[in-house]
């Protein structure tokens, strides 16, 4: 803005200074008025114009008429002379000292009106230099884009162009990067920087809200561009503008990257998941520095689509990449599938999940290529996973299930008796494990041809079968609380308590006697292990039916 010397050097006005202010004040505007209390009117930095119309030459009210004006932060008060007063009178003059307001004198060839033209004029003209400093600052710090100093470069050039300490704000408000001076607090109690030894490393230091206000803009990615110390002018407010465009700019493509790299990566995931033979070669196509462990396990991620898509921004490097897309098995739930390293990054990949209100199941530990194998020993733990839990109750417990955490029993009888014997595919004898499986689950077993429509149950259709598994195992789950179970299943407890008196009848067990309800457990383990190995020739939809 124009200062008030700017407008006295000019001669034609033919004004003079009769009181200096504090300093050389900026002019905003002009204000022609005759009122005694214009205070309220005042947005500050105005010359305010008058001929005393309303005040005789020994008023008191001189007094009054000054403090207001210097409370409304005027630039100066000008007095046209040759109208009402031959002279400025007294008590204005000795008003103007006290409150250290500038005086000038506006002799009668001058009209009012002049004044306020070449205030404008001025203005004009700071507004070009304004625009043409905007300008400069702008092309420096787009210069930078096209550089090779990148965000640090954007920094350093709007600190320059602004003269204030800049930085690159986080959503938490904690800084990523600034300049050395940047006001933060890593205590949250005062307004001075905490050394980087006393917080420690994982905490990075804050933004204080007790320091001086922080104008920022957005730049991305939950980032914003602030620089400190106040409100800004044009020119400042130019090179943030460039800054905050540079850096946006930058973070798009950094995003749409990142998007198109977890768009490859879920596409190996799945061929992985598939089973196709080719997807080893294809990871080390798309990472040739990536190290291949000798034992993986997949894992089900499972929660509300919010929780899902959050978990998968969460940052990830080497193999904990491959994750597939999500899916929604039902209603406002979401799944998305994950290759991990056995051992403590699959330790790691569930705190993380958990972090986030996602239930798990784990898969068992396998090599790359046998992912699929992974897959389908978790796949029959899944049913157990509530689908209404996700929707009805917050907060919420996370669950975890691990595929290979079998009891004694399950193991001895999936253990071959001899080097010689009946094995299956996966290794182990299953005639005695299948035998079970026959005697105790019967009609409801997985397989679709395990009992014929015409077997003895000639009532008993595919859909109702897979209904009334899934009420057993749930029922099972839950320790035989039919409550729980109707919970679980999304249905009410004259369902539940129908299909189990469906269940007693075909299978001719009691599901109050603690044997047959155990019995029934381990048939389900016992199948669910059988089918983690199929034999060649079976298809993933003919594993693991529920």
């Amino acid at each position: 803005m124009p200062s008030l010397s700017q407008l006295l050097s000019q001669p034609a006005l033919g004004l003079k200074l009769v009181q200096s202010g504090a300093g050389d004040p900026e002019i905003s505007w002009v204000s022609t008025t005759e009122l005694v209390d214009l205070s309220e009117y005042l947005d500050g930095g105005e010359l305010v114009l008058t001929t005393g119309v309303s005040l005789s030459a020994h008023d008191p009210r001189w007094r009054d008429f000054v403090a207001d004006l210097s409370r409304a932060r005027v630039a100066a008060i000008g007095f046209g002379i040759g109208v009402v007063h031959e002279r400025i009178p007294d008590l204005l003059r000795s008003a103007a000292s006290t409150y250290r307001v500038a005086l000038i004198e506006v002799p009668p060839p001058t009209p009012f009106i002049a004044i306020s033209k070449a205030v404008s004029s001025l203005l004009n003209v700071d507004e070009l230099r304004a625009a043409h400093e905007a300008l400069l600052a702008q092309q420096r710090i787009l210069d930078h884009a096209f550089g090779e100093t990148g965000p640090a470069g954007v920094i350093s050039a709007v600190a320059a162009a602004t003269g204030r300490q800049v930085a690159v704000l986080s959503r938490a408000d904690t800084v990523i990067a600034g300049t050395a001076g940047f006001p933060t607090h890593a205590d949250g109690a005062s307004g001075e920087a905490v050394p980087a030894s006393a917080t420690g490393a994982d905490m990075p230091p804050r933004v204080s809200p007790r320091e001086p206000e922080i104008t920022s803009l957005d730049i991305g990615a939950g980032r914003r561009l602030a620089v400190a110390g106040g409100p800004l002018g044009p020119e400042a407010r130019a090179a943030l503008t460039a800054g905050a465009i540079v850096m946006s700019v930058e973070n798009r493509g950094q995003e749409r990257y990142g998007e198109r790299e977890a768009q490859r990566w879920s596409r190996l995931t799945q061929a992985l998941l598939d089973g196709d033979p080719h997807a080893r070669g294809l990871l080390q196509l798309l990472d040739p520095t990536v190290s291949v462990p000798p034992l993986l396990r997949v894992i089900a991620i499972q929660g509300s689509p919010d929780a899902i898509s959050a978990w998968r921004a969460e940052p990830r490097g080497g193999i904990a990449r491959l994750v597939a897309l999500p899916s929604e098995p039902s209603p406002g739930v979401a799944r998305a599938w994950q290759i991990i390293t056995d051992g403590s990054p699959t330790d790691h990949a569930l705190e993380t999940a958990a972090s986030h209100g996602l239930d798990a199941v784990v898969g068992i530990a396998a090599p790359l290529e046998a992912s699929l194998s992974s897959l389908r020993s978790l796949e029959p733990h899944l049913p157990v996973l509530s689908a209404v839990e996700q929707l009805y109750q917050q907060p919420r417990s996370p669950r975890v299930i691990f595929a290979d955490r079998d009891s004694a029993v399950l193991g001895a009888l999936l253990r071959p008796p001899s080097p010689v014997g009946a094995v299956g595919a996966g290794g182990v004898t299953d005639a005695p494990a299948r035998a079970v499986v026959g005697e105790v689950l019967g009609p409801l077993q997985a397989s679709a041809n395990a009992y014929s429509s015409d077997g003895g149950h000639p009532n008993l259709g595919a859909d109702e079968r897979t209904v009334l598994r899934s009420t057993l195992r749930s029922f099972l789950a839950h320790q035989g609380n039919r409550g729980a179970c109707a919970d679980h299943l999304g249905v009410h407890r004259n369902t539940v308590r129908t299909r189990l008196a469906r269940i007693e009848a075909l299978l001719d067990r009691s599901l109050g006697d603690p044997d047959d309800r155990a019995e029934l457990w381990i048939a389900f383990r016992l199948e669910d292990r059988l089918a983690t190995e199929p034999t060649a020739g079976t298809d993933r939809q003919g594993v693991g039916t529920q």
